[in-house]
């Protein structure tokens, strides 16, 4: 209806183009004709009015077509930018902001606006920097600083949104116009529901699939990586490891079953007395655990390693057939090293191993501490 309304008053305002453009034709060959005599006036007349009606229909008919093609092409603009700006008010988890030369913002979609809690209106006109702060805003500032001609620059950020926080992946680029600078596109992804799918996918990766302590490929990576640390700090480290005391008569007395259960249950005792922020307890393999401890000296870990010990005797876990115990028991090696520049962390490894050999020949059910 409205269209209709504005195409009515666009003809009407043709129609009155049109008589203007002739009544302002005649009057002014009226007027000339006053200079001329007799039948020259006469026939000047004739020819005149007809002449002025004809080329005014005529050029107002090309306004006319002029006005059309520009109201159609006025329709498609706004078309677009209607399409344009739903498109990129409803990218769902896609923050888009563009800025002028001097990053200052031009345009904010929806989802920009939740993240910065500030509407475009108020946006306008300030640099993007502006409008975050802390860590945020080094970010913001150093994309800046590093885009460059014919190369975006790459950054993440986080922001908390809806009470939890959300990770963003954000590649700031140019816009050009014509091959000269006009601007800067700011698009950044919220890949939060990724990088939790990503952790939860690694923490299951280094998880032990029966006893949900980490694996060997967990403990591998960490002792490395603590070894490395503790040569950085001049610090000690030490590992325990453990295992079972004749573990492959109880699955047989007791079944494979049974067999799982136990190593549940002192995988259960390792986890809970190994609980330092920094410790871990890793199920080695078969009936085997270890058990890092950064920053632990010798004394510390062998505190620490007779509780283990113990507790894993004070379950009472029957064992008809272990021959030193009613009970299920084990034996405990125990390793601890301030790295050296040229060590390697299987130095460690190996001291470990070593005791751990030495508490089986010894009688089982006890510690033996390595010293190198």
């Amino acid at each position: 209806m409205k269209n209709w309304l504005i195409q009515l008053r666009a003809g009407r305002l043709i129609f009155a183009t049109v008589a203007f453009s002739v009544v302002l034709a005649e009057i002014l060959v009226a007027l000339f004709s006053l200079w001329l005599h007799g039948e020259i006036r006469n026939d000047f007349l004739l020819t005149g009015f007809i002449t002025t009606t004809i080329v005014s229909f005529i050029v107002v008919a090309i306004i006319q077509s002029i006005v059309r093609a520009l109201q159609r092409a006025d329709e498609q603009l706004l078309e677009r930018t209607l399409y344009l700006d739903s498109i990129l008010h409803s990218t769902g988890d896609t923050l888009i902001i563009a800025l002028d030369t001097a990053f200052r913002v031009k345009y904010l979609n929806a989802m920009a606006e939740r993240v910065l809690d500030i509407n475009v209106e108020r946006a306008q006109g300030h640099r993007i920097a502006e409008l975050v702060d802390g860590v945020r805003r080094e970010h913001f500032e150093q994309a800046m600083r590093a885009v460059s001609p014919g190369h975006g620059h790459n950054f993440e950020f986080s922001y908390e949104l809806d009470g939890s926080m959300h990770h963003f992946e954000a590649t700031l680029t140019e816009i050009l116009h014509r091959r000269q600078l006009a601007g800067f596109l700011l698009v950044a992804h919220d890949t939060t529901d990724r990088k939790r799918l990503e952790e939860t996918l690694r923490n299951l990766s280094y998880q032990d699939g029966l006893t949900g302590i980490a694996n060997r490929r967990r403990f591998d990576e960490k002792l490395e990586q603590e070894w490395r640390r503790a040569a950085r700090e001049h610090q000690p480290i030490s590992l325990i490891m453990l295992d079972i005391d004749f573990f492959k008569k109880y699955n047989d007395l007791y079944g494979h079953p049974a067999g799982d259960e136990c190593l549940k249950r002192i995988a259960h005792v390792l986890a809970e007395t190994v609980a330092r922020p920094g410790d871990i307890a890793a199920r080695y393999g078969g009936e085997e655990f270890a058990a890092i401890l950064p920053n632990t000296s010798m004394l510390g870990a062998e505190k620490l390693a007779e509780q283990i010990r113990a507790k894993i005797e004070g379950l009472e876990l029957p064992h008809a057939d272990s021959g030193i115990s009613p009970w299920v028991t084990v034996s405990i090696g125990l390793a601890t090293r301030i790295p050296g520049n040229d060590e390697e962390h299987t130095t460690l490894l190996e001291g470990a191993d070593r005791a751990l050999y030495k508490a089986k020949q010894q009688g089982r059910n006890r510690v033996v501490i390595d010293h190198h």
